[in-house]
């Protein structure tokens, strides 16, 4: 049955599509054993930091009027990666965000980089995993979330005041054991703290062989990388869109197309997502379009004089409605996403033979 939420003018209910890729998120959940300790989570926080520091979403009021989800929830979780939703990322990272990893993100202000890390929320949570957001920058967009299909209520966030406070309460996240992603969001002015360095490196040994990945969200622009992440996501904007029309000059931008940069250990060869991803406040990041850019770029959807073609299948004559196509048709979607990562991973193979000693 939909679900009703009050927002102070009246009682709005959720879409049927949300309310499924909800409902089979908690579903995975419901037997979790962990939904407990969570639960212990939250009592020990507030009586270890105080009440200030825990906010409760159940008291926000959400607007419902949700838009379609990008894709629907995925059913396989990797023992050693947590899936981004984005298949270009996880291409070049192995398999996505790797667990028991510092890992940076950032790139400069209103680059997109918290869009980024709301749809990580969302991937992890749409697996069946558990998240934390240490929101120092007081920056979440519940409402944007709740749109996206983030699970707001089985978010646990947390409002640290200061770096020290946020360190502290990372530490204790993670070694509680009951989290998959931990998600620490800084302001400009903490995130240049030479103590936030030194406590990242105390925690970075502490993660080793424990489910959670720890993602660290800065601005960084003239700033140093941080010397402690294992892995770093610098996002690079390219250009901001904005919907044709008589005023589009006016207009604000309806969304934002960034470039992920990977930079990782000197062991692993550099290597970033073959195409940019476009980032958008209705849907967060449009995944759908992300997949035909991607089988654009590695041949496996081709240019005709129909249209975009997949195999012997025309997708339409164009990149948003070939995204449309894949949106609508989940058999064909998986079909595409198959062929994406056996191309890429012939291509990784002739890599590493061109490159062999």
């Amino acid at each position: 049955m939909p679900v009703s939420r009050s927002s102070g003018c009246g009682e709005c209910v959720v879409g049927d599509e949300v309310e499924l890729v909800s409902e089979a998120a908690s579903a995975s959940r419901a037997d979790d054993p962990r939904r407990e300790r969570i639960a212990w989570l939250r009592q020990l926080i507030v009586e270890r930091f105080g009440p200030h520091v825990l906010l409760d979403p159940a008291c926000l009021a959400l607007d419902a009027d949700c838009v379609r989800p990008a894709m629907p929830p995925g059913s396989a979780r990797s023992p050693r990666f947590l899936s981004t939703d984005l298949l270009g990322l996880d291409l070049v990272l192995g398999g996505g965000l790797p667990r028991g990893r510092l890992i940076e993100l950032a790139g400069p202000p209103y680059s997109g980089k918290r869009t980024l890390a709301g749809w990580f929320v969302r991937a992890v949570q749409r697996s069946g995993g558990w998240v934390a957001y240490l929101d120092a920058a007081h920056s979440v967009d519940f409402d944007r979330l709740y749109h996206w299909g983030v699970a707001v209520l089985d978010l646990l966030v947390a409002l640290p005041q200061s770096v020290t406070e946020a360190l502290e309460l990372a530490r204790f996240l993670v070694l509680s054991g009951a989290l998959d992603l931990v998600v620490l969001d800084l302001p400009p002015h903490l995130a240049r703290r030479p103590e936030l360095d030194r406590g990242l490196r105390q925690l970075r040994p502490l993660l080793r062989g424990l489910p959670a990945a720890f993602v660290v969200v800065r601005d960084r622009v003239d700033t140093h990388a941080l010397a402690a992440a294992q892995v770093r996501l610098r996002v690079e904007p390219i250009a901001q869109l904005v919907r044709p029309g008589l005023l589009a000059a006016h207009a604000l931008p309806e969304s934002l197309r960034v470039r992920v940069h990977v930079e990782r250990s000197p062991l692993w060869p550099p290597r970033d997502p073959p195409v940019p991803i476009e980032l958008c406040l209705r849907e967060g990041v449009r995944v759908a379009l992300e997949r035909i850019d991607l089988g654009l770029a590695l041949g496996v959807v081709r240019l005709h004089p129909l249209g975009l073609v997949f195999a012997e299948t025309i997708l339409g004559r164009t990149r948003e409605t070939a995204a449309a196509r894949l949106q609508d048709d989940p058999s064909l979607r998986s079909r595409v996403e198959e062929e994406i990562r056996a191309c890429w991973l012939s291509s990784d193979r002739s890599l590493a033979a061109r490159t062999a000693p």
